[in-house]
């Protein structure tokens, strides 16, 4: 039994991490087809608009500018390192039979690997979503990122609030 529910953890991580990879890429795709590059669209007056812009940095614009092959091999790397980071955790959520944290985890890898097709495909990151409040503008991102920071964000809280299991 327990090898099944482990088994199931592994299966629900890999169904998390597979869903945000085609979410990304088939929203990425669906901006890239129809939108020009740096074009804009309103969604909400005031709120929320669809930009399709390339990123060359990390999430949310950060280190932004320039492309070249060092930089894009660099950020390719640390993608890679920090899907060995979340593989880790991986192992603990089975040892521990966790599948919240699978599912959190899934959400990690796949906004990972989802950006990372973007790096090896076209040497940027497609970004689309913008949100402002006047002239206060987050800088663009995608699903990819989204599903970055909220899987970080419970993981975080998970670890912290979790109770400590008793030794032995």
């Amino acid at each position: 039994m327990k090898q099944r529910k482990k088994f199931s953890i592994l299966i629900v991580f890999i169904l998390v991490m597979t869903v945000i990879i085609a979410l990304d890429q088939w929203t990425k795709h669906l901006i890239v087809t129809r939108f020009l590059l740096y074009q804009s669209k309103e969604v909400f007056k005031g709120w929320f608009n669809l930009v399709y812009v390339h990123n060359t940095g990390v999430a949310f614009g950060f280190f932004n500018g320039p492309n070249n092959l060092p930089k894009n091999l660099f950020f390719s790397g640390v993608t890679l390192v920090s899907v060995g980071v979340v593989l880790y955790f991986l192992i603990q959520a089975l040892a521990k039979r966790d599948i919240f944290q699978s599912v959190l985890l899934g959400m990690i890898c796949g906004g990972a690997f989802g950006n990372l097709i973007d790096r090896f495909r076209i040497g940027a990151v497609v970004d689309f979503i913008e949100i402002y409040y006047k002239k206060y503008h987050w800088p663009a991102f995608n699903l990819a990122d989204a599903a970055i920071s909220v899987g970080i964000i419970l993981l975080t809280l998970n670890l912290i609030l979790k109770k400590p299991e008793p030794p032995g």
